[in-house]
């Protein structure tokens, strides 16, 4: 049997991190129940996606690490990814964060939280990419990547207290956390498009995984 999977790999990126940040986000501060409930959600969205729950054997979501995939029997999950349940939650949970740490900064306050508009276009592909897919239920979430939207465009400071100053991961770095079974041309050719095009963005590879 083959199961058509999505792996979303992050190319390097560093962007500025401003200094009044009195909160850091991340989805694993949830409370126990809020992500019990968001992870029962997740596997849902994934098996209805696949076309119920025996079509969906890589239906995933760890409730404490908040690590989540999909995967399908017969078809590659096409549900658009920043409409997951996770995801969008992920973005959300920034987004949040974002509105408070402007509430405790000083300065133009407005434009703070216009900011943080502009960079928290949740449920769009205009949303930062969410670093929480893994391999497999057992396999911690990359969680912080580089600040960029679905559409691969830069976003800037997130405001949501997360340092990512310092961010250096390759494609092939995350190309290995996300799934062993990519091969080296397929992140060597990644790594080639990311940095021709100047910035950060995704690479999307369909990988073939056998059972």
């Amino acid at each position: 049997m083959k199961l058509s999977a999505v792996i979303l790999l992050a190319a390097s990126a560093t962007t500025s991190v401003a200094a009044d940040k009195v909160s850091a986000w991340k989805i694993t501060s949830l409370s126990s129940g809020d992500r019990s409930n968001l992870c029962d959600r997740q596997i849902q969205t994934c098996q209805n996606n696949c076309g119920g729950p025996d079509e969906a054997p890589m239906a995933f979501c760890n409730s404490t690490t908040m690590a989540w995939g999909c995967g399908c029997k017969a078809k590659t999950p096409d549900f658009e990814t920043w409409n997951w349940p996770v995801p969008a939650a992920d973005c959300s949970g920034s987004n949040q964060v974002c509105q408070a740490n402007c509430n405790a900064a000083s300065g133009d306050r407005n434009k703070c939280f216009s900011n943080c508009s502009d960079t928290h276009k949740c449920n769009t592909e205009d949303a930062p990419v969410s670093y929480t897919t893994s391999k497999d239920v057992s396999t911690l979430p990359q969680y912080i990547g580089p600040a960029v939207s679905y559409k691969g465009d830069e976003l800037g400071d997130l405001n949501d207290g997360n340092d990512r100053d310092n961010l250096v991961s390759s494609a092939e770095d995350a190309g290995s956390a996300s799934d062993d079974s990519v091969s080296d041309s397929d992140t060597s050719a990644a790594t080639t498009l990311l940095k021709s095009a100047g910035l950060a963005a995704l690479a999307a590879i369909s990988v073939t995984i056998a059972f």
